[in-house]
């Protein structure tokens, strides 16, 4: 049973888009597109209709694509730009080492840029997904040390790092394993206070904290991208081009 219904462009002589909705005939007249589905009969393109709906259902437009300069060397995506008419694309970014994502709502527009081209430009830094939050090859993951007293959810401790914050989430090691304690909501010199905790740790047991994977908006590593945003809009969406900034990694 087919999945997808493509179409060819006699421009390019290839076949050019995967679109959704499966109708069970085709036809062209008078310049306009015609499918059945059901037994009804339905017009394509008609500009008082929401884009992307097709048989009373809306769909996502989707793009996908690679970026592969540089091939033989790991690099660091820092940064997704993007140049068109609205800044409307959620963004999933996945490399062969790294995992990351932008909401739409990141996107912030590029003034300077905007002045300099002419054209809507937005742009904002790959966030990591929630699942690297405890990655301990990361610098965002600190180790505080074994645990002295426990009082409540206050936790003492010879010394806490001045690298560890709140709004960090505080972690117990045990063996080669993690287990979620809870979100610090207060902090000094030796003592560290969850708002609720998960589990209850013991004393002596190893602790250490990790920022938020979203806001340590270091970059994805990786040779290569592959870069998918995807809208929901049912309104016209224009995208001129995809951007990254880039660099060598040298770890």
């Amino acid at each position: 049973m087919a999945e997808n219904t493509i179409t060819f462009d006699e421009k390019v002589s290839g076949w050019t888009s995967f679109h959704s909705y499966i109708p069970e005939y085709m036809t062209n007249l008078n310049n306009n597109f015609f499918t059945f589905k059901d037994g009804q009969l339905y017009k394509h393109n008609v500009e008082t209709n929401g884009r992307n709906t097709y048989y009373g259902t809306s769909y996502n437009t989707e793009v996908e694509i690679s970026s592969n300069a540089a091939p033989s060397e790991v690099k660091i995506y820092k940064t997704i730009e993007i140049e068109g008419n609205s800044p409307g694309w959620d963004v999933t970014v996945i490399t062969d080492l790294d995992r990351g994502h932008i909401d739409k709502s990141s996107f912030t527009k590029n003034e300077e840029l905007d002045n300099t081209y002419n054209e809507g430009i937005y742009s904002t830094h790959i966030r990591r997904n929630t699942d690297d939050e405890v990655n301990t090859e990361l610098l965002s993951v600190q180790g505080i040390g074994n645990l002295d007293l426990i009082a409540g959810t206050t936790y003492t401790f010879g010394t806490v790092p001045t690298t560890t914050s709140v709004g960090d989430v505080l972690y117990q090691a045990v063996g080669g394993s993690y287990n979620r304690i809870g979100t610090i909501t207060n902090k000094d010199g030796t003592t560290i206070t969850v708002g609720t905790a998960a589990i209850v740790p013991s004393v002596n047991d190893f602790i250490f904290s990790a920022k938020s994977p979203i806001a340590e908006s270091y970059g994805l590593k990786g040779y290569y991208a592959s870069v998918r945003l995807v809208s929901n809009s049912t309104s016209a969406v224009e995208l001129y081009a995809v951007n990254s900034e880039v660099s060598k990694s040298f770890s």
